[in-house]
């Protein structure tokens, strides 16, 4: 009888123990009830404006959705820009995620016609994490309904009844590239974007400003505004001297722009007017201030005029300029100012070293040139260097609190990282801001044909 009596005791405690035994183990498990749970819908991006662009996901979440992550990336052969954005989702089981990223304010300049891929990551209070297959766009003015031609090295995009300029601007980008090529002795080996409007009022929105009053008196004809991407805003007049001139942009910048600096503005706007079928108003610019002897010393035009009074006569100076070194010293000669430039980033060493003579030195041979004496500038040890600025990468890096704004106060941050193109490195944290201001200050204007308007 004992031992039937103890049978059950033991089978009761063995039951018991087991049943410990398995609640501890569950206990220690990481909980994956709701793992691979989240839904994802198809990833959509708008540009109701071309001044923002809005990144949508739907979402569904059972266990709450914890965090929602827009992760961008924008190529060009220079950098490549990454960002991430947050939106505001609250531990929604069920949200339309939402982050609006800036492409045009006082931090941040995305021209359009950049490329984009993006992807979105999901997490939710259980810990299950979803990343959406990456999506690659070109960023378009969304007001319009945008065509596309590729020919060659370039691809086109128009709207509207623009088919003609946008196969003139083809061919142009075409002739201009390999006249450029041959000039300055390199080659154009990525493709470039061509975006056309109609006309200059409706690309306003899609130019970075330089303030009210330039922007009413000044004519812009077209920009390149990133080492791959040419903007061209007004068809009228000589709309294939337009895009001649700044398809020359992207060539100079392949030549001249280097590790240690970017081309001054003077040589690099000489050589793309240079680069037209004819220099037009800007030689009637440069003569009467020949006759005024009111011109500018080329140290003084590293960057672009910020006065209206004076666009023509500095792109019409620049012109003359360049036009005064190729006819004098010829075409090898000027090649080679620009191979030792991108070299060293230093003018004058690469004057030096093709002409014998830097900077104000080819200004007063110039002026004797056009019947002026030269000048006696005082010693460098007593002038103020200047700021080299000249042709910029135009993209904006917005600073950690200002990078973009998403749905009900999402934050987020940008950050430069290297590209096919080199150049760029990782940047630390509180170098953000300050990379930002200089990118900021003159994207693309030193690669911008413009023209004063008429008066009244």
């Amino acid at each position: 009888m004992s031992r039937t009596m103890m049978r059950p005791r033991l089978f009761a405690a063995t039951s018991v123990t087991a049943a410990l035994l398995l609640a501890l183990a569950l206990a220690l498990t990481p909980r994956t009830a709701h793992a691979g749970t989240i839904t994802a819908g198809q990833p959509t991006h708008s540009t109701a404006d071309p001044k923002s662009i809005v990144f949508k996901v739907n979402v569904q979440a059972p266990a709450g959705l914890q965090t929602a992550t827009l992760d961008y990336r924008l190529f060009n052969p220079d950098t490549t820009v990454g960002g991430t954005q947050h939106a505001e989702v609250a531990g929604s089981t069920s949200v339309e995620a939402t982050v609006t990223l800036e492409t045009n304010s006082a931090t941040r300049y995305i021209p359009i016609g950049s490329r984009f891929t993006y992807t979105w990551t999901l997490v939710d209070r259980e810990g299950a994490r979803v990343v959406t297959p990456e999506r690659e766009f070109v960023f378009l003015d969304g007001r319009y309904q945008w065509q596309e031609r590729t020919s060659g090295n370039f691809t086109v995009y128009w709207y509207g009844d623009n088919a003609r300029n946008a196969d003139l601007a083809l061919q142009a980008a075409a002739a201009a590239t390999a006249a450029n090529e041959a000039l300055l002795n390199v080659k154009l080996r990525y493709p470039v974007r061509l975006v056309v409007w109609r006309r200059e009022s409706e690309g306003e929105m899609a130019q970075l400003s330089r303030g009210s009053t330039f922007d009413r008196q000044v004519v812009t004809g077209g920009a390149r505004v990133a080492a791959d991407v040419v903007h061209l805003y007004d068809p009228i007049g000589d709309f294939v001297d337009v895009v001649k001139h700044e398809v020359a942009h992207i060539v100079t910048k392949v030549a001249g722009d280097g590790p240690f600096g970017r081309l001054p503005s003077w040589i690099d706007e000489g050589t793309a007017v240079y680069a037209q079928s004819d220099p037009g108003g800007y030689r009637l610019a440069v003569e009467a201030a020949i006759r005024a002897d009111s011109l500018t010393r080329l140290k003084s035009m590293v960057s672009s005029s910020n006065q209206a009074s004076r666009v023509d006569i500095f792109y019409g100076q620049s012109w003359s300029t360049v036009k005064f070194m190729i006819d004098t010293y010829g075409q090898p000669k000027f090649a080679e100012v620009y191979r030792v430039f991108k070299a060293g980033g230093d003018m004058d060493a690469a004057l030096k070293q093709a002409y014998g003579v830097d900077q104000d030195g080819l200004y007063n041979q110039w002026r004797q040139s056009v019947g002026l004496k030269a000048i006696d500038f005082p010693s460098e040890a007593s002038t103020a260097a200047p700021q080299a600025q000249g042709t910029r990468a135009p993209l904006g890096i917005g600073t950690p609190a200002a990078a973009g704004t998403a749905t009900a106060g999402g934050g987020g941050q940008d950050t430069a990282v290297s590209g096919e193109g080199g150049g760029s490195k990782v940047l630390p944290a509180v170098l953000i801001g300050a990379v930002a201001l200089l990118l900021a200050g003159g994207m693309g204007f030193g690669a911008t044909r413009l023209m004063r308007k008429p008066k009244a």
